[in-house]
């Protein structure tokens, strides 16, 4: 509402753009409060760009931003130690209290859309290098309408604002949804005329050409599905998706050969990658507690511990009590959040069933862990001894979550101790909500103390979801399905690449064995092939929400959240500290269902 939609951001931070060629590293200027003076110079011009790109930190890798939304889905269920449980399972969702836990990401959204705002308006005539100041507004015209993007995916209608707001009102009221869409894609379609092809040297991954016209067509995509979809929407989606994958040497994109090689740590500026959210553990320009100290700060990349299993608690003789854990916690390993944990049905049974040929199971999932007695174990050193012999540290499997029901056989000659995927009673060592296959995209070694935050860049947007943007667009009749089957190929061409140990003979076979045809092109197919590509790279819920199929999928699938969710949960709800601050004026509604 305008009352939070103030002229200040509470941090600015010069990180990821500048005009003239900016450092990844950040320059912070604490500010509380923005005069419309303070656009008219290319210092408060690229601050308020970059205290908009700041904010994100926030957000996104953060702990409860990233249950709220991939909780609730076909893929991913409760950890053991989860936080906002009744996103999990729908369970009394509407209280009031709860629809506060979107207030961050509304709050973020609509200060950086003032801040924007004030760049577009000032900015406009102030007194600066022409060219520079070409960048500066196509990066806030692309700033607005991503927080619009988001805003408008995730609570529907909601206040538009286009201009500067310099003093804060208690009335509000939300715009149309077709008002909203046609700002987001005219904010896009304008970024994108001005935008550089390719980030320049040293900048890292902001928004670039290439980023604005994505999310232009996945704008394109939404309102075709929306109430308000227009003819052709699906057309421009795919034509406009179709016109990056066509121009990708222009703009220095391309698949990575491998799809485990997006996830190394190093690769996050790759030709894979469009857009990322820089991260340091610098606290003078970071944002973050002192590493080693065990403490916390809420824009702190966390990704690296909230899909992670409680392995260290894993005793020798499991499932009796007794004995040493048979793998500590280690820098490696990485601190057991357990907030949320893989949907293993659905993640077996349905979207990685065919792991023989696909290697996007082995590339998003980590499911050994080798045997180490203390964080120092040296390799070769003796470790735990479980009831089946001496585990090797270095060398020996600790712990082995296994994608299938282990034989009698081979649990007799295997020393650590075996987790697998059986649901039936009499099974002692199934999965449960502290032990299962962890999501090992967010891994980072490089980390000075096991409990420490990670200072991966966390990679928001990936040139092979443009792939799936134009393949769904096809299905829906922007293309044909012919055109969508081709698409998707592609991608499972490259899974087909298991990497190390695979014969020029077994890739082929894969490869074959992976291509699929027009006639198995449906949004249900599409959905799986979303969720092979981009598990757990917090798109699941919205994906869900524009196809309209989070009933459906949940209920097929998520046994914790069948009985509760409701087809106004792809919606979410409007914070009600928001609602209560319009005191003017009508009142402001909340969205259906909460």
């Amino acid at each position: 509402m305008k009352t939070k939609l103030k002229i200040y951001s509470l941090l600015l931070a010069a990180t990821l753009f500048a005009a003239g060629g900016c450092k990844k590293l950040l320059q912070e200027q604490p500010r509380t409060f923005f005069a419309p003076t303070f656009f008219t110079t290319v210092d408060g011009l690229q601050g308020g760009v970059d205290g908009i790109y700041s904010s994100f930190r926030g957000q996104w890798a953060t702990q409860i931003w990233t249950q709220l939304f991939n909780s609730g889905t076909d893929e991913s269920m409760r950890g053991g130690a989860a936080d906002v449980q009744w996103w999990f399972t729908y369970n009394n969702p509407t209280i009031k209290s709860n629809t506060n836990d979107y207030a961050g990401f509304w709050n973020t959204l609509f200060i950086d859309i003032n801040t924007a705002n004030g760049v577009l308006q000032y900015g406009a005539t102030a007194n600066i290098p022409a060219a520079t100041k070409t960048q500066l507004l196509a990066q806030a015209k692309f700033l607005r309408g991503f927080c619009y993007f988001y805003l408008v995916t995730t609570f529907g209608q909601v206040p538009l604002h286009t201009t500067f707001n310099t003093s804060a009102s208690s009335a509000d009221a939300p715009a149309p949804l077709a008002d909203l869409y046609t700002q987001i894609i005219k904010d896009f379609t304008d970024a994108a005329a001005d935008l550089p092809n390719t980030p320049a040297a040293g900048t890292g991954k902001p928004a670039t050409k290439p980023t604005a016209l994505y999310l232009l067509a996945k704008t394109y995509l939404w309102r075709g599905w929306s109430s308000v979809a227009q003819a052709g929407d699906f057309t421009s989606a795919y034509t406009t998706a179709k016109g990056i994958i066509d121009n990708a040497a222009t703009y220095n994109l391309a698949l990575l050969p491998f799809f485990g090689s997006n996830f190394k740590e190093g690769n996050e500026y790759s030709t894979e990658v469009l857009m990322v959210i820089d991260h340091t553990k610098d606290q003078k320009y970071g944002q973050n507690s002192a590493p080693g100290s065990g403490a916390t700060n809420g824009s702190e990349n966390k990704s690296n511990f909230f899909w992670r299993p409680n392995y260290p608690t894993v005793n020798a003789n499991y499932p009796a009590g007794g004995g040493s854990s048979v793998c500590v916690r280690d820098i490696q390993n990485g601190r057991p959040f357990q907030r949320i944990r893989p949907n293993t049905k659905y993640v077996l049974e349905q979207a990685f069933a065919n792991r023989a040929n696909d290697s996007r199971y082995d590339g998003t999932f980590q499911t050994v862990w080798l045997s180490n007695s203390s964080q120092l174990s040296v390799k070769g050193s003796t470790g735990v001894t479980t009831p089946r012999g001496t585990l090797i540290n270095g060398v020996d499997t600790a712990i082995w979550v296994a994608d299938h029901v282990v034989s009698p056989a081979q649990r007799s000659t295997f020393k650590g101790i075996i987790f697998e995927p059986d649901d039936s009673a009499a099974s002692a060592n199934k999965y449960t909500a502290s032990y299962f296959p962890s999501v090992r995209k967010f891994d980072d070694s490089t980390r000075a103390d096991q409990n420490d935050y990670s200072d991966r860049p966390y990679i928001l947007f990936r040139f092979s979801d443009v792939y799936l943007i134009a393949a769904e667009a096809a299905i829906k009749g922007g293309g044909t399905l012919q055109n969508a089957a081709d698409l998707i190929n592609v991608l499972r061409t490259r899974a087909a690449n298991k990497g190390f140990g695979q014969t020029p003979a077994q890739y082929a076979a894969a490869v074959a064995a992976q291509q699929v045809t027009a006639g198995q092109m449906t949004i249900d197919f599409l959905l799986d092939e979303r969720s092979r590509e981009l598990f757990a790279e917090d798109c699941r819920w919205w994906d869900l929400s524009r196809t309209q199929t989070l009933v459906t999928r949940v209920q097929a699938w998520n046994s914790e959240a069948a009985a509760g969710v409701l087809s106004t949960n792809m919606l979410r709800p409007i914070p009600q500290s928001e609602i209560d601050l319009v005191t003017e004026g009508p009142k402001y509604p909340q969205n259906l269902g909460y």
